[in-house]
């Protein structure tokens, strides 16, 4: 998923928001995953985005 696709499901706004802000919660949700597993379920997809790495 790319930031403006991000913003707009989580929030319901255009996708013009802060690319900071998707950053910073893609920043915290990855924490909460390292204290309770190695794996890296989120990937950063550099020049797309983010994808979900089962």
């Amino acid at each position: 998923f790319d930031r403006e696709r991000i913003y707009e499901r989580v929030w319901g706004l255009d996708g013009d928001g802060n690319s900071d802000t998707i950053m910073e919660h893609i920043r915290k949700i990855r924490a909460k995953f390292a204290a309770h597993t190695l794996h890296n379920y989120i990937e950063t997809v550099w020049g797309c985005g983010y994808r979900w790495n089962a």
